[in-house]
């Protein structure tokens, strides 16, 4: 036991984020050297003091604090500290078992991330657009010029392969937003956007057959725009994947336990193989081709990258033929249990 208490400090002092150790009244029982060198302090001006207090505006700190006491739930959020100018750090807090209580904070720089992210999002707009305006207009125009039936069946495929690589170069940069934009931390009714969403699936094709069961009451706290993106990905795949099926059926249902919203998203649709299920989160992963609704592979993968951005997990299972179901869990909004 001790040689593996030697091995897990060993990991803690040599990992490369910056990670502290939180007694129940907030005070840094541990920091390692990682954390140091992100913060610029000597480690011990960290140890032994709510250090938080001092790196952080009121309202982090005191949730910082608040996490510490509590150690039941995770939490992920967003925060600039007093710098000048300030910088914006990702603030992680985790439960760790055993007594006494103790919460595990980790600390990440997310500017320098995000300029990165931003300079790769702007080569992908710009620079990948400009040569597929070019061949859409050159399409164009031949569609215009020619009589021939062939031809005009070749630019038609031409024009449609351009407009499937304009829709990935869509995703590939909303997943890049999804893991660079700054959160939003609110209360999100979870309900409300359920129901929206299904409503946007109906009027797109309003002749289909469709149940979507969304129960009232789920709240989670988060950004209310990437939350609804997540919810929109994950109905789309249940309607997609459901069009061999006479009738379109998602039902999303929820529970709060020890300040986790866990949320199931069931279908009935065409499902998968789970021995795939690895693949399922991963871009360009596809487990299903296009004749069978399958798209370009990175609509799980900016859900799971909206998930984690709120420091949740997101998990699925299936049976082929028989409809899979997406579990979510996520910080629920504190004094409204469903």
């Amino acid at each position: 036991m001790e040689e593996s208490d030697q091995q897990y400090r060993d990991a803690f002092d040599h990992a490369d984020g910056g990670m502290a150790l939180l007694a129940a009244d907030g005070t840094w029982r541990a920091a390692n050297p990682a954390l140091g060198r992100l913060l610029d302090r000597p480690l011990d001006t960290l140890v032994g003091t709510r250090a938080h207090d001092a790196i952080f505006a009121t309202q982090a700190a005191a949730r910082i604090t608040a996490a510490a006491a509590a150690a039941r739930a995770r939490d992920v959020f967003e925060a600039d500290d007093g710098a000048e100018p300030p910088r914006r750090w990702r603030v992680s807090l985790s439960p760790l078992a055993g007594a006494p209580a103790t919460v595990l904070l980790q600390l990440e720089d997310v500017g320098t991330a995000r300029r990165q992210q931003d300079l790769l999002a702007y080569g992908i707009s710009h620079d990948l657009r400009a040569p597929l305006r070019s061949i859409s207009g050159f399409a164009a125009r031949l569609a215009e010029s020619t009589t021939d039936a062939g031809a005009a069946a070749d630019v038609a495929r031409i024009r449609a392969a351009v407009g499937r690589a304009e829709h990935l170069i869509d995703d590939l940069l909303e997943l890049s937003r999804a893991g660079s934009q700054a959160y939003r931390d609110d209360v999100v009714d979870l309900s409300f956007l359920g129901e929206w969403v299904g409503a946007e699936l109906r009027d797109a094709e309003p002749s289909r057959e469709a149940t979507i069961d969304v129960p009232p009451g789920l709240y989670a706290r988060g950004d209310e725009h990437w939350l609804r993106r997540l919810l929109q990905k994950l109905f789309g795949n249940a309607w997609k994947f459901s069009s061999a099926r006479p009738r379109v059926d998602i039902a999303m249902d929820g529970a709060v336990s020890d300040g986790v919203l866990a949320l199931t998203i069931r279908d009935q649709g065409s499902g998968f193989d789970m021995r795939y299920a690895g693949k399922l989160f991963q871009p360009f992963q596809r487990l299903h081709g296009s004749e069978q609704g399958g798209g370009n592979g990175l609509g799980l993968a900016i859900s799971r990258q909206i998930v984690a951005r709120h420091g949740g997990r997101i998990w699925a299972r299936s049976q082929p033929g028989e409809g899979s179901t997406f579990f979510v869990e996520l910080p629920a909004a504190a004094g409204t249990t469903p």
